[in-house]
């Protein structure tokens, strides 16, 4: 149990480093929208969480950086452009993300938000 334990700490602090740096890639995407550097920066951060959030069945987590690496893959992709409704609801995928890493961090379990609305948008703006 221990080996998990120090997995689970070290998949926060990356989490969190990882965070910080697409705040400030999503940041210069509103003002460089056609950036494929940048996209693929902040597809690459979910990605990672995603994947990692998964395997440790952080399953609330895994959901929605599953729903926001979809958007973030066709926006690399140039099947959608970034609109401000797109950059914002990534922000807030970005807060929900950090919020259930702060749970895991203070209570060893993701806790209870309903992240189905915002699921739901993000869902939605995955087509023109």
């Amino acid at each position: 149990m221990e080996a998990i334990d120090e997995i689970v700490a070290e998949f926060l602090v990356e989490s969190h480093e990882n965070l910080d740096q697409l705040d400030r890639d999503l940041l210069a995407l509103e003002q460089n929208p056609n950036s494929r550097e940048l996209l693929a920066s902040v597809f690459r951060t979910i990605h990672t969480i995603k994947g990692t959030s998964g395997f440790l069945a952080f399953h609330r987590l895994e959901k929605l950086t599953h729903v926001g690496e979809n958007l973030l893959s066709r926006l690399r992709d140039g099947r959608i452009t970034l609109t401000d409704e797109r950059s914002s609801a990534l922000l807030r995928m970005v807060d929900a993300v950090r919020s259930l890493l702060n749970d895991i961090e203070h209570s060893g379990v993701e806790g209870e938000v309903d992240h189905t609305e915002l699921l739901g948008q993000l869902s939605a703006m995955l087509e023109d």
